[in-house]
């Protein structure tokens, strides 16, 4: 049972299981973006072939551990996501996607997982957010938090009436937001070997916060080619394009498990 606020400290990540598939060749473990939880991925169980099995990360402080302390520490919140993937390894390989925010956890697990010398995705799907290396996506998410509701509706969609009437509620929902954007935020690139290994990069052609063009930095921490693809929409294009986006990656996936098994 989680401690009460303020007498523990920060929480640890879970999954959880979306399609329930254990007949499933792979698993697919899916990062959400700032603020949120599982349900942002439960569309795609319709779209994903049954060979994968969806799941999705809790993060401390909101869903079913919203008693928890969140987490704003990018590299401990890597290393508890890397313990977490390890003690559920079912011998089955996986994948790992992650969106906004989620997209750098994603990466920063995937390196937690090779220092620990412990088995790593098979492909790695980043979406709509660019390489950590360079001073972009701090200095892009800083201005956005500066320059008021209107900004911050590019990242986080419109903030609903009721809430800003609301204080106390608005708290409760925005402290994820602001601790997920804090992480962010306090993340710093220690120099290692490029990933080597499929990677998968999306993001929206309209995306005022991370346009197209700053996503093919990521070609300077992988060891294989990247070329994004750009689908239609904004920032939060997986909302709209959720077939679309899981037809694309259950293509990916399907190529990086031929990549894997090659001699």
């Amino acid at each position: 049972m989680a401690s009460p606020i303020g007498h523990s400290p920060a929480g640890r990540p879970s999954l959880v299981g979306i399609t329930r598939r254990p007949a499933a060749a792979l698993r697919l473990v899916c990062v959400p973006p700032a603020g949120l939880g599982p349900g942002f991925f439960r569309a795609w169980a319709e779209h994903l072939p049954e060979t994968v099995d969806l799941f999705a990360v809790q993060l401390p402080g909101r869903g079913t551990l919203a008693e928890q302390l969140c987490l704003t520490d990018p590299h401990q919140a890597a290393d508890l996501l890397a313990e977490v993937i390890q003690e559920a390894n079912d011998r089955r390989p996986f994948a790992l996607f992650g969106h906004c925010v989620g997209a750098l956890l994603a990466y920063a697990t995937t390196r937690a997982l090779r220092r620990r010398q412990h088995r790593g995705p098979l492909l790695l799907a980043l979406s709509a957010w660019p390489a950590p290396h360079l001073d972009a996506p701090i200095a892009q998410l800083a201005r956005v938090m500066l320059a008021g509701r209107a900004r911050l509706a590019d990242l986080y969609g419109p903030i609903p009436e009721e809430l800003l009437a609301d204080p106390r509620a608005m708290a409760t929902a925005y402290t994820p937001f602001l601790a997920d954007t804090l992480m962010a935020l306090q993340y710093r690139q220690h120099d290692e070997a490029p990933l080597d290994l499929p990677l998968s990069v999306y993001g929206a052609r309209d995306d005022a916060v991370f346009p197209p063009e700053s996503l093919r930095t990521w070609s300077d921490l992988s060891a294989q080619p990247v070329t994004p693809r750009i689908f239609p929409g904004s920032h939060a294009y997986p909302r709209d394009q959720a077939r679309e986006l899981a037809d694309r990656l259950a293509k990916d996936l399907a190529a990086a498990s031929r990549y894997v098994t090659q001699p």
